[in-house]
This record gives structure tokens, sequence and C-alpha cells, in this order.
């Protein structure tokens, strides 16, 4: 009979499965920015490569860090460094092959500890998704490096403003809105994978795949003690994951540096014939795939995003002398036109005729804010439910309660099958 942990752990794979085939289906393999040669530090390593890769680390100072263990051993089993220089020429990207090193009293694994000391210098800056010293923690007994590492170490995944630039198109079924999907891992306090924020950010589907697999099988095909029972092609699939997973952290941190912009912010160029400046204005808006609703005074009040909009506003100091002259010309000769005289309606709409009108019309908005509907019993006063509602980051269109049930109205369907997870049935008794 099945323990529970072991259908936790199978419900887990199931979800994980189920995820990355909706990836795969719905976004493109993912592109890397970077370019990177691969580098294998293990026991086959040339002098002169060991040597030409301390000149190189002499003089950079931003590393990513990543590794990978076995999956059932938990053994550490890699390393991969990216050195990140520019985007422009392919950098060093060094697979460390735990299992395959030197023995540590040999010249070459002396140059590889070299090697490490000016990675985890002073002056170097490292970069991560998750925490450098749990990453590296494992590695210990390997004796490359000791900790604490007196670098300045950056934990990419735990910056609170990461950037979500330009969102791809979503499945509403299965893919949630970018600020939706935001809100939701601020709420339940769970970190962004690797994998969401690519698709998120860039678009991008990164396999995850590979995650748990048998790393120590000797990824470099010059290894004569390699695990021969492996194919070349699984080797490749190991190498590229554990490539991309640096190169990757690298890309969202450039697009972090480069863009201070909110998330969901659209940028909308509009260039007329003429030319002129541009200013930003503030266009109250309704986006297309989320706004935000809250309820302050009123049950069906709404509360419109700001969306920055570039507008072209044509400058005087860009129009031609004749085109001033001709306009000049216009005003000092044209008549004014003739207005006709108002003619009052002889038939109105009686304040009867106005009220049934603004009923019917306010029965069917009220009814179009309960498409999507989430259902609770609740024993507490209103005020009372919106400020709960308010703090758990919920968004809805109105509420309503009738005979001790609550009816919350929100957007769309999406909205709907969030926000049941995230509402306890017993949160309003």
């Amino acid at each position: 009979m099945p323990t529970k942990k072991s259908l936790k752990n199978r419900r887990r794979f199931e979800h994980k499965n189920e995820k990355e085939l909706t990836y795969e289906e719905l976004f493109p393999p993912y592109e890397p920015l970077y370019k990177y040669c691969i580098y294998f530090i293990n026991e086959v390593t040339s002098e002169e490569e060991i040597n030409y890769l301390i000149t190189i680390a002499q003089t950079t100072t931003h590393f990513v860090i990543d590794t990978e263990c076995n999956c059932t051993s938990k053994t550490p089993a890699l390393i991969q460094i990216y050195f990140v220089t520019s985007l422009n020429i392919a950098s060093p990207l060094l697979l460390v092959e735990i299992d395959f090193l030197p023995h540590y009293s040999s010249s070459l694994f002396l140059k590889f500890k070299e090697l490490f000391d000016y990675i985890f210098s002073l002056r170097s800056i490292l970069y991560s998704w998750g925490f450098i010293s749990d990453e590296l923690n494992r590695f210990l007994p390997c004796k490359l490096f000791s900790l604490p590492i007196r670098t300045t170490n950056y934990n990419t995944q735990d910056v609170n403003d990461i950037v979500i630039i330009n969102a791809p198109a979503y499945d509403p079924t299965l893919i949630l809105p970018t600020q939706l999907m935001n809100d939701k891992k601020f709420s339940s306090g769970e970190t962004w994978s690797l994998q969401d924020a690519v698709v998120y950010t860039f678009g991008q589907y990164l396999s995850k795949r590979e995650t748990l697999r048998r790393w120590s099988i000797g990824l470099d095909v010059k290894l004569p003690t390699r695990d021969t029972s492996f194919s070349s092609n699984y080797r490749k699939k190991l190498i590229n994951y554990a490539c991309l997973d640096c190169v990757s952290v690298a890309h969202i941190h450039l697009i972090m540096q480069q863009s201070k912009i909110p998330l969901d912010t659209n940028y909308i160029h509009q260039e007329p014939q003429t030319s002129g400046e541009y200013i930003l204005s503030n266009n109250l808006t309704v986006l297309s795939d989320m706004f935000q609703l809250s309820d302050d005074s009123s049950s069906s009040s709404e509360e419109y995003h700001t969306e920055l909009v570039a507008v072209h506003v044509p400058n005087e100091r860009h129009q031609s002398p004749s085109h001033i002259i001709q306009m000049d010309y216009q005003q000092e000769t044209e008549a004014p036109a003739l207005v006709p005289p108002t003619v009052p309606r002889s038939h109105k709409r009686s304040s009867i005729a106005k009220k049934k009108r603004n009923q019917k019309t306010s029965r069917r908005h009220r009814a179009n804010r309960y498409n999507y509907e989430i259902i609770r019993p609740a024993n507490m006063k209103i005020t009372s439910i919106k400020k709960l509602l308010r703090e758990n980051h919920i968004k809805y269109t109105n509420i309503h309660v009738v005979h001790s049930v609550l009816y919350i109205g929100v957007k769309s369907d999406g909205h709907k099958r969030l926000y049941e997870q995230l509402l306890p049935s017993h949160m309003f008794v």
C-alpha cells in the first residue's frame, strides 16, 4: 500500500510532467542570448586549457553558478560556472565533473584550485538561481574551495522586483496571466522557478526534464573512465540542459539590470506622419487580459489600471514657415459658420421610463459581474469580508451576501480557479 509520502511525490511528479507538456506545446524552445564555449574540468583537462581559463578568470568579475546532483543518491555531481563577459563573444562555461577530478595532490588539481580562487575572489560577483551557499555546501568534500565565499553573491530568484516584460500570449485554461501568476506566488510565499521566469519573461520554454537524472556518467567523451552504457545523445541532452540553466540566469539578470518597468506595463508607440516630440501621459484603460478590481466604497466600484502611453505631440518648431502663414491667413479670412438654432425636442423620456431603463441596465451589468463566481459560507459584515479579500490580494468585481452565503464575482475563469485554491471554505465564518 502506497504511503502518504509516495502519493505526494507521485502527484508532484505528475504535476511536473503536465507542466512540461503544457509549456512545450505553447512555447518555442529557449534561445540563449549569451554565447558560450564549453570547457570540461576533469582528469583529462589539458594544462594549456586550464592556464587559458585562469588568464580569463583574472579579468572577469561576473560569474553565474549552478550545480547538479545525482537523482537517487543525491550525491554532488556537477558544478557549472559561466563567465559573463560580452554578448558578442563565446565566453567560457565550465562543467566541473566531480567524480572525474584528478587526485587532490596532483599538479592539475592544484591548478583547478587556483582557478576557483580567482572565481571566488573578493572582486568577483556571483549570480545564482537560489542561494549560492546552499548550492555549494554539498560540494565541499571535493576540496576545490572553502566556505564562506567572500564574493558578492546575488540570488536572482530572491529579488523581489523581478521584472516580467512583454509577457507572452497564453491559453487561459492552462497559463495564468502574468500579474495573476505574480500575485499567486506573492500570496503563497512561493519563489519563481527558473522555468516559470523564462516562460513569463521571454515567452520561451526551458526544459527541466533532465533535472532528476544521473549526472556522474562522464559527460566528456574524452574520459576513458566514462560510463559507456549511456548514449552520446543522452550526454548531449544533459550538457545542453546544464549550459542553458546558466546562460538563462545571466539573460534574466541582464533584463533586470536594464529594465525597471512595473509588471504588465504596456508601451504603445503611436507615430503620425508629422514629426514632433514624445511625452508620457497616463491613459486610464482596461487591459484586455487583466484588470484590477477592488471595492473600497461600493460593492460594484471599478478601479482601472493606469497604462503608460507614448503620445506624439506636434511641435511648432517642426512646422514650415509657409504652413504657419497659411494658418494665419485662414484665421483672418474665413467667416464664421452659421450655427442653426437649437430646436427643443418635443418628446422627452419620462422620469419613470428613465428609472426603468437604468434599473434594466444596472441588472444586466450586475449579472455580468457574476459570470465567474466563488461561493463561500459567511457570517461576517461586508466591510470585514472586503478587508480580508484585499489582504489576500483577491481582485473581485462584486460581492454579495444572501442568507449567510457569500457570492464573489471575479473577472475570468482563470481567476476563479486560482482563488478557489486560495480561499479556504471557512475563511468568512
